[in-house]
C-alpha cells in the first residue's frame, strides 16, 4: 500500500521537465519557421497578383478602346502600356500614335506602388498591349521578388497573345533576362525625362 501510494505521488524530476520543455520549444520553433515562410510566400504572392491585375487592365483598356478620343487630332490610339517607374512602382499609360510614328505618352492616374521590401525585376522596362487585339508584340516576363529573399521569386509572363500566366520558385538563384524586348516602332523615354506629364517623340 505504501508503495502505491509513493509511486502516485511521485513527481516529474528535473531531466524530465527539461527534456519535455526542449521538445516543446523545437515543435513551436519549427511551427513557427513554417508559418512565417507561408506567410511571406503569401505576400509575394498577393504583389504578383497586384501587378497582374493591373496588366489586366491595361489590356483590357486597349482592347475597349479606352479614351481613344483623348488622342490630339491627327493621331489614334496605339494601346496601353504598364510602364515600370521604379524597383516599386508602376504605371498604366495611354499610347497614341501618329501615322509619321510619333507617339505620345500619357500616364493614367494614379500610379501603382508595391509593399516595401519587394521589387520588380530591375530589368523589365513595359509591357505593350496593342489596342483592340490586346496582345503584345513580343513575349514579357516580369520577376517579382523579396529584397532580403532574393531565392524566392514570382515571374509574370506575358505572351505574345496577350495571356498572363504566373509560376512560382523558392530555389537557386532568380534568373533575370539581361533584356527586356520592346514591341517594334515603339520608344521608350529617354532617361531623366518625367513621365508624370505627356511625352512627344
Amino acid at each position: 500500500m505504501e508503495l502505491k501510494t509513493a509511486f502516485k505521488n511521485r513527481g516529474f524530476t528535473l531531466i524530465e521537465l527539461l527534456v519535455f520543455l526542449l521538445v516543446v520549444f523545437i515543435l513551436v520553433g519549427l511551427g513557427y519557421a513554417n508559418f512565417r515562410k507561408y506567410a511571406q510566400k503569401q505576400a509575394l504572392w498577393a504583389v504578383a497578383r497586384q501587378i497582374e491585375g493591373d496588366l489586366h487592365l491595361a489590356q483590357s483598356y486597349a482592347m475597349s478602346g479606352k479614351d481613344a478620343s483623348s488622342c490630339i487630332s491627327g493621331t489614334y490610339l496605339y494601346g496601353y502600356q504598364l510602364f515600370k517607374l521604379s524597383d516599386r512602382s508602376y504605371s498604366i499609360r495611354r499610347v497614341c500614335r501618329s501615322p509619321q510614328g510619333t507617339f505620345i505618352y500619357s500616364d493614367v492616374s494614379p500610379y501603382r506602388y508595391i509593399p516595401e521590401g519587394f521589387e520588380i525585376d530591375r530589368n523589365f522596362s513595359l509591357v505593350s498591349f496593342r489596342s483592340v487585339v490586346g496582345g503584345v508584340d513580343s513575349p514579357v516576363s516580369i520577376n517579382i521578388r523579396r529584397n532580403l529573399a532574393p531565392s524566392s521569386y514570382i515571374v509574370i509572363n506575358v505572351l505574345s497573345t496577350g495571356a498572363i500566366s504566373l509560376s512560382y520558385s523558392d530555389g537557386g538563384s532568380a534568373i533575370f533576362p539581361t533584356s527586356t524586348p520592346t514591341p517594334p516602332g515603339d520608344v521608350l523615354p529617354p532617361p531623366g525625362i518625367p513621365i508624370s506629364t505627356p511625352i512627344l517623340y
